[in-house]
C-alpha cells in the first residue's frame, strides 16, 4: 500500500477515535471515575488461599452428565485411568468390554490401552481409523512394551463399537511433542523401537497451537458425522512428560507442551460454532493440581500424590456425577505444611507396621535359636555319655560286662 494511502487511513481512524458519543461537557479526562471492566471481570486471588471455586468459575456444567448407567469412555494420557478406576470403584460404568491379552488380534485398544492416546493427533487417528477414514499403511503403533499392534479389522470394529455405544467421553491430553512418520504423513503413538528407526522417516517435533486446534476441529467434524449426541469432557493432565526429544531441558519442554495444549483447548472451546453445540466441557484438573497444592507430586516428580488424586476425583464427582456428596464442600487449598504433615503421618504409620514385622521376625529368630541350642545341647549331652561309657569300659572291662548283664536281666523281667 502506498505511503499516502496509509497516511489517509491513519487520519480517518484518528477522526473516528476522536469522536465520542458523550456530550463534550461530560468528557472529564482529568478526573476519570474508574476503569471499564466489561461484562466479566474476575480478579486473581491475592492475599488469601486459592479455593476450588476460584478455579471452577465459568466451567461448571448446568447438569449432571454421568449416572450409574451412563456409558463412559475415558481415554488419553495415563491420568485418564484415575477417572476410569474412580467410576468403577463406585459401581459406575459397568458396560465396557473387558480388556484382553495383547496377543489377541481382536483386542479393543480404547478399552485395553486407554492411556496410549496422549495427544489429540493420535486420538484423531483412532477415530478416523474406527470409521474407515484411515487405514495404516506402515508400522505406526507400538505400545510401551515396544510390541507392535496391527490394525486388524477385529480391532477396528471393536473401537468403532465403543465409540458408537459410549455416551460420555473423558479425554485427557498430556503432551504436544509428537512423533511423525513423514512418509505416511501420520502421527505415531510414541517413538520407534531402535532397530526400526529411520532418520529420514521418523521425526519428533512440537505441534503448534494452530495445528492442535485444527486437529480438534477435524475431530469435531467426525463427531458431527458419526457420533452426534455424544458428550465430551476435555481435561489436561498435570503429569509431566517422561522426556523430551528436543535439545533443551525436559522441564521447559514440559511447560511448552502443556501451554500449547491448554491454549489450543481454550481456542477450540471458545469458538462460537463449537460452543453452540453444547457437547464439550472443560474440567480444570491441571489447574486444580497446580494451584490447590504446594507439593502435589510424589517423590518421583511425575505422579501426583494419592490425596491430590482423591481431591481431583472428588471435585469431578461433584460436578459431573450424581453420586451422593459426602462430607463438607469443596476442599480448600492445601499448603505444603499440611501435605508434609500428612506425609509424616503416613510414614509414621508405615514405620509402626514395619516395626511390628521386625519384632515378629526377631521373636521368631530368638525362638529358632533357642530350639537350635536345645537340640545342640542334647546331642552334646548324648555324645558325652557315650564317651564316658567307653572310657569306663576301657578302664574296667569286667565291670562294664556285669552292668550290661544286669540291664539285660532287668529288660527281660519288664517284658515277662
Amino acid at each position: 500500500m502506498p505511503a499516502d494511502e496509509v497516511s489517509n487511513d491513519l487520519s480517518r481512524n484518528q477522526v473516528v477515535l476522536s469522536t465520542w458519543r458523550q456530550p463534550a461537557e461530560d468528557l472529564h479526562f482529568e478526573e476519570p471515575e474508574g476503569w471499564y471492566k466489561g461484562e466479566h471481570c474476575n480478579r486473581y486471588p491475592t492475599e488469601r488461599s486459592i479455593t476450588v471455586e476460584d478455579i471452577l468459575r465459568g466451567w461448571k456444567p448446568s447438569r449432571k452428565l454421568i449416572a450409574a448407567d451412563t456409558k463412559v469412555v475415558a481415554l488419553g494420557s495415563c491420568f485418564a485411568e484415575f477417572f476410569v478406576k474412580f467410576l468403577a470403584e463406585h459401581g459406575y460404568n459397568r458396560w465396557q468390554l473387558p480388556s484382553e491379552p495383547h496377543a489377541h488380534s481382536d483386542e479393543n485398544l480404547l478399552v485395553a490401552m486407554p492411556s496410549i492416546f496422549e495427544n489429540v493427533f493420535v486420538l484423531l487417528q483412532q477415530f478416523r481409523w474406527a470409521f474407515k477414514e484411515f487405514t495404516p499403511g506402515a508400522k505406526l503403533w507400538f505400545g510401551k512394551d515396544r510390541r507392535h499392534f496391527d490394525a486388524t479389522e477385529e480391532r477396528r470394529e471393536k473401537v468403532r463399537r465403543a465409540l458408537e455405544e459410549g455416551e460420555v467421553f473423558v479425554i485427557t491430553l498430556g503432551l504436544s511433542e509428537i512423533w511423525f512418520d513423514q512418509i505416511e504423513n501420520e502421527p505415531m503413538w510414541r517413538t520407534i523401537p531402535l532397530k526400526f528407526y529411520e532418520p529420514e522417516r521418523h521425526l519428533c517435533r512440537p505441534a503448534s497451537v494452530s495445528e492442535t486446534v485444527a486437529a480438534f476441529r477435524q475431530l469435531d467434524g467426525l463427531i458431527d458425522h458419526y457420533m452426534p449426541g455424544k458428550t465430551f469432557i476435555i481435561t489436561l493432565s498435570p503429569i509431566p512428560l517422561v522426556a523430551t526429544f528436543r535439545d533443551q531441558s525436559a522441564i521447559t519442554a514440559n511447560q511448552i507442551s502443556k501451554a500449547t495444549l491448554r491454549a489450543a483447548i481454550d481456542e477450540f472451546l471458545r469458538d462460537d460454532v463449537v460452543a453452540n453445540k453444547s457437547r464439550y466441557y472443560y474440567f480444570p484438573s491441571y489447574e486444580i493440581v497446580l494451584n490447590m497444592f504446594d507439593s502435589p507430586f510424589s517423590p518421583d516428580n511425575r505422579h501426583i500424590q494419592p490425596k491430590v488424586a482423591s481431591t481431583v476425583l472428588s471435585i469431578f464427582s461433584r460436578l459431573y456425577t450424581d453420586l451422593p456428596v459426602d462430607g463438607p464442600g469443596a476442599p480448600e487449598r492445601e499448603s505444603a505444611v499440611a501435605m508434609a504433615q500428612d506425609r509424616i503421618r503416613s510414614l509414621e504409620a508405615e514405620l509402626v507396621a514395619k516395626e511390628q514385622v521386625i519384632r515378629a521376625l526377631d521373636q521368631a529368630a530368638r525362638e529358632r535359636l533357642l530350639l537350635i541350642n536345645r537340640l545342640t545341647g542334647r546331642q552334646e549331652g548324648a555324645s558325652h555319655d557315650v564317651a564316658a561309657g567307653v572310657a569306663t569300659a576301657n578302664e574296667n572291662p569286667s565291670a562294664h560286662t556285669d552292668r550290661l548283664a544286669s540291664t539285660s536281666d532287668s529288660q527281660n523281667n519288664e517284658g515277662g
